[in-house]
């Protein structure tokens, strides 16, 4: 929520009025500058009340700039810039930006009430805005109440600007050796309290450091402008970007929306975060907004590598460093997902009751659920195990099992359309009584990717089909259908289904192997010429889905197209005979 400031809109001077100069030093102080006339930021497209000349100490100043987009603008080569003691509020979108220089000092100054009129095409439109900066301090500074983006981002630049509607310079420039150090950035909304990230391939963002910060948000408060974020990220969101060596260290977060601390690359094929350090954080009551990817569960740290589309370089996270961290008041201490050498050591963490202090999401395709006709779950390779169906409470046989998004738990389907639901597994839906005209046989979940910029996720995991031996698909949630068999009856009958990797298409499999494609489903081989010992009983895609496992009521497993084998039931004793399968993360699983 944005809090006003009264008389700041009557500030008067004109802002090219020049001030005192300080002997010496070629520093302004004690001076008020408002917006009377605004000026050009440079070739960003933007207008600021302010422009810093090379090695200019601004200090001591209140820079109201009511109109303009920028309060203080450092453009391209304006290197050694100081301010100090200075408040800047009221622009349209940064209260300070600085681009494409080096040895800039932010110190003991108010960033407030800035962000009143973002201006369209913006990336990231922070109070405090760094791209393509090198050498710089951010320090000591109140960056409150501001509504345009949040609070501070340090970014690259190059074509895509990320702090002006303009584009930057034709040869990226990477940002590195940046401090933000002992700042309060709170009560910031429609954006993160502090945001590393590289958006331009060949730029990137490397050696920054972000210690003893506070940042404070009021959680399930929402104004005009939207909650209040906060949170410290550091991203790589776009193809082929880096952000690496980054210093998180001794700060406190409280109340986010998101997770208090985010460590991700996005969904952009090649993108890479590595040699992300977070020490000695104070993190309480965060992740209270977070519903993305099935986790509708607070959460403190997220380290995340996101799946990019079938066929391209997965983004990468590596070597991130936990340790001595004390974490209150969540769900999931920390949430781990698809990274490379993850070190979590010495952290004190307390979660609510029922909470995961450590969720580490199983690598997509590195074991699988095999369930019995009567509730048996057994689990084969980093697949977990989150309960079978109690006694009496089925009222069919099991036909189906498919995990969450997060592989915290699992769905199992009956042969009349009852669904039970297992670990962090939501009820989404069941066929309703007296509608069906052959047995349910099978269930597949919708898959979730990722969003890009201004992208909404369709489908979102919220959602699945039932189909039965007939052929004919019923979907629930944000499932939608692609059609059933026109002609069941010249068909051995249906005993599966599984969703393709973006959730526009699913393949149903029959008893002797054959399978059945619909939207946008490829076909990668059968076992329908064959003479089999036992009849399939279920499919599940591998996570580019390029290929697909096919599963025998006596265990067998057969693998098609770029499926590895992890094994099969062989000489174990089961209950009774296996009737479902599902891998460990299909494709689009976050």
């Amino acid at each position: 929520m944005w809090r006003a400031f009264p008389g700041l809109g009557a500030l008067a001077l004109l802002a090219m009025a020049l001030p005192t100069v300080a002997s010496g030093t070629g520093g302004l102080t004690s001076e008020t500058v408002s917006s009377a006339a605004c000026v050009p930021a440079g070739n960003t497209g933007l207008t600021t009340v302010m422009v810093a000349r090379p090695g200019q100490t601004i200090n001591g100043r209140t820079v109201n700039a009511t109109g303009c987009d920028v309060g203080i603008y450092i453009g391209p080569g304006t290197n050694n810039v100081t301010i100090e003691n200075t408040t800047i509020t009221s622009s349209n979108d940064h209260g300070i930006f600085a681009e494409d220089a080096s040895g800039l000092t932010v110190e003991h100054s108010t960033v407030t009430g800035n962000g009143v009129a973002p201006t369209p095409g913006i990336f990231d439109n922070k109070a405090i805005e760094l791209v393509g900066m090198a050498n710089s301090t951010i320090a000591w500074n109140e960056v409150n109440y501001n509504t345009g983006d949040g609070g501070i981002g340090v970014q690259d630049n190059g074509p895509l600007d990320s702090g002006a509607p303009q584009p930057g310079p034709s040869i990226p420039v990477m940002t590195h050796n940046i401090v933000i150090v002992g700042n309060d950035v709170s009560h910031n909304t429609r954006g993160c309290a502090i945001v590393v990230a590289s958006h331009n391939p060949g730029g990137g963002v490397r050696y920054v450091t972000l210690a003893d910060n506070n940042i404070v948000s009021t959680p399930f408060v929402s104004g005009p402008t939207g909650p209040e974020i906060g949170g410290i990220v550091i991203d790589a969101p776009l193809p082929n970007t880096v952000v690496s060596h980054v210093t998180v260290n001794g700060n406190t977060i409280t109340g986010s929306l998101i997770a208090g601390i985010a460590v991700y690359a996005g969904s952009g094929p090649g993108a890479k975060v590595f040699a992300v350090s977070l020490t000695g954080n104070t993190l309480s009551g965060d992740g209270w907004g977070e519903v993305a990817a099935g986790r509708p569960k607070p959460e403190a740290i997220m380290v995340a590598a996101y799946p990019a589309p079938p066929g391209t370089p997965r983004p990468i996270v590596a070597s991130t460093v936990i340790t001595g961290n004390t974490i209150t008041n969540e769900y999931y201490g920390e949430w781990l997902a698809y990274t490379f050498g993850t070190t979590s050591t010495g952290n004190s963490i307390t979660t609510f009751p029922g909470g995961i202090p450590v969720y580490d999401v199983p690598w997509p395709g590195t074991g699988y659920w095999l369930a019995s006709s009567t509730g048996q779950v057994y689990s084969f390779g980093h697949a977990s195990n989150y309960g079978s169906a109690p006694s009496g409470t089925l009222t069919s046989p099991v036909v189906g099992i498919q995990e969450t998004i997060d592989q915290a738990g699992y769905w199992l389907a009956s042969a009349n359309g009852q669904v039970l639901n297992f670990g962090d597994a939501l009820p989404l839906g069941s066929v309703p009584s007296g509608t069906l005209t052959s047995p349910v046989v099978g269930m597949a979940r919708t898959p979730y990717f990722s969003p890009g910029p201004g992208q909404m996720p369709q489908p979102g995991g919220e959602g699945y089909w039932l189909v039965t031996a007939r052929g004919v698909v019923y979907n629930f949630g944000d499932a939608q259908s692609y059609g059933s068999l026109t002609n069941p009856s010249d068909h051995t009958p249906i005993v599966g289904i599984a969703s393709t990797p973006d959730g526009h298409g699913y393949w149903l499999v029959a008893a002797h192997g054959g399978v059945y494609r619909f939207g946008d489903a490829g076909f990668y081989g059968s076992l329908g010429n064959q003479k089999l010992s036992s009849p399939i009983v279920g499919l599940s895609p591998t996570p580019d889905g390029r290929g697909y496992w096919l599963v025998a009521a006596n265990g067998m497993v057969y693998h098609f197209g770029d499926t590895h084998f992890y094994g099969y039931l062989g000489s174990r004793q089961t209950h009774a005979p296996i009737v479902a399968m599902s891998s460990v993360g299909t494709i689009g699983d976050a």
